[in-house]
């Protein structure tokens, strides 16, 4: 990528989150000091927001590894508050960030960057604690600023610093900085979270070291994760301390495999196929009989569009028992078009992994296509009850409810796939159809005329 295409990116995704904060400055302040409704509601409404605005990474692989780790950490929580999402920005650089009620965000950047599944799991901990302990809430409680379109405007300000000039024209001359005791509890409850879940707490220090050095070598770039998250020496040294005090849990069987197949599958949606190739492919000549590196070559031919070069290489990663390489090799199995063979091995990984939305997705079409439709329903339903953003998944849905006869399910759950994919136009088109379809004063109709609401504002036309 050219200097001067990356110039014109980056004003693009100015442009883009600014026309996003006006859009959200717009709405009515709640009440200064924010209740959990209101953090819910704030988290839902940029949540909302940012699946039109922002560019997002939306390819199910990637997200249910993020899902995997997130969850590992939510479920060590003394209390849950919020239901949690996980979500990841097409964006190279070394970011993270969560919004109140429970919406943590990476950057591909990040994803890419980690030298460990412990470093994920140190930086979403991290975030993770600063939505469960209400700290941006409580941060700006303390100022007369508190209202919907500054604290809005604070998480668009990490994601790309110039929009801080966005925030002071609204009148809200802030940024999303955490103060040093919400930093240091982060810190604290951060590493006994991670701890808890089973990863190494060393990953978070060890992860804003390479921030630390990313900024040392380039001091013109900040990193955008110092924008709110400010690091000093005393603050790094005390967290490596705290970090070595008791042994580090064994790693997560298969955890730093999953991390790489992510990162490769990464790569090559975010453009570096051309570089990652020969990478992958002399990481595998340096060791042909290696399961996990005919895995990754095989992720970077799948994901590139090669599922003919793809396809060996992964049954020989799922016979070398490779980390979820079942349900990879079935995938390319799909793309040809081989969907016996593939069926048979998407059934045999989720019989190993049966916390695997995506490929319960790829399972259901399959059966989709065969006309087993009580039984993809069924499948579908099960991957939306893990996890609720899968648009495919809800597509698929909607074209098995119309093949069932349920119109007022088929116009549902396509204004659903096309919401997850910030197509509001379509999306309220879509539930129209399903409110026309729904009896008067019916729970089936409150359910479309309250999404329709929802999506209405986004589009800042008032219901």
């Amino acid at each position: 990528m050219t200097r001067a295409v990356a110039r014109q990116g980056r004003r693009r995704a100015v442009a883009v989150l600014a026309a996003l904060l006006a859009a959200l400055l717009a709405a009515p302040a709640p009440a200064r000091a924010l209740g959990l409704s209101e953090e819910q509601e704030l988290g839902a409404r940029f949540a909302l927001e940012a699946r039109r605005r922002l560019t997002l990474l939306r390819e199910p692989a990637v997200t249910a590894y993020l899902r995997r780790v997130g969850n590992r950490l939510v479920s060590r929580l003394d209390s849950r508050t919020f239901s949690y999402r996980f979500y990841v920005v097409h964006d190279t650089s070394l970011n993270a960030f969560a919004v109140p009620g429970g919406h943590v965000y990476t950057n591909a950047g990040l994803l890419t960057g980690v030298a460990s599944e412990a470093e994920l799991a140190g930086v979403l901990g991290h975030e993770i604690v600063h939505v469960q302990a209400h700290h941006v809430v409580r941060q700006q409680e303390k100022t007369a600023l508190v209202n919907y379109g500054t604290l809005l405007g604070l998480f668009l300000s990490a994601v790309h610093p110039a929009l801080g000039a966005s925030a002071v024209a609204a009148g809200a001359a802030v940024q999303l900085k955490y103060e040093r005791e919400f930093e240091q509890e982060a810190d604290h409850v951060g590493l006994d979270l991670v701890r808890s879940a089973g990863f190494d707490p060393r990953g978070l220090p060890s992860f804003l070291r390479t921030v630390q050095r990313e900024q040392r070598l380039n001091p013109t770039r900040l990193p955008p994760y110092f924008l709110s998250h400010p690091l000093t020496e005393d603050r790094l040294s005390a967290l490596e301390q705290r970090a070595e005090s008791t042994p580090p849990p064994p790693p997560r069987p298969g955890g730093e495999m999953e991390l790489a197949a992510t990162q490769a599958i990464v790569r090559v949606l975010t453009g570096a196929r051309g570089a990652a190739v020969p990478a992958y492919r002399e990481r595998l000549a340096r060791a042909p009989e290696s399961a996990e590196a005919q895995h990754l070559l095989g992720l970077i031919y799948l994901y590139g569009g090669d599922a003919d070069a793809a396809e060996p290489l992964l049954a020989a990663a799922a016979a070398g028992q490779s980390p979820r390489a079942g349900g990879d090799h079935g995938r390319a199995l799909v793309r040809l078009g081989r969907h016996a063979a593939a069926r048979e091995e998407l059934e045999a990984h989720l019989r190993a992994y049966p916390d695997d939305p995506p490929i319960t997705v790829e399972l259901a079409r399959l059966k989709l296509g065969a006309g087993e439709l009580k039984a993809s329903a069924a499948l579908l339903e099960s991957a939306l009850a893990a996890d609720p953003e899968l648009d495919d998944a809800e597509y698929a849905l909607a074209e098995c409810r119309g093949k069932q006869g349920d119109a007022r399910g088929q116009w549902w759950h396509l204004g659903r796939a096309f919401e997850l994919r910030g197509e509001f136009d379509r999306a309220l088109s879509a539930f129209d159809k399903a409110r026309e379809l729904s009896a008067e004063d019916s729970p089936e109709r409150e359910e479309v005329e309250r999404e329709m609401r929802k999506v209405a504002r986004a589009l800042g036309r008032v219901r």
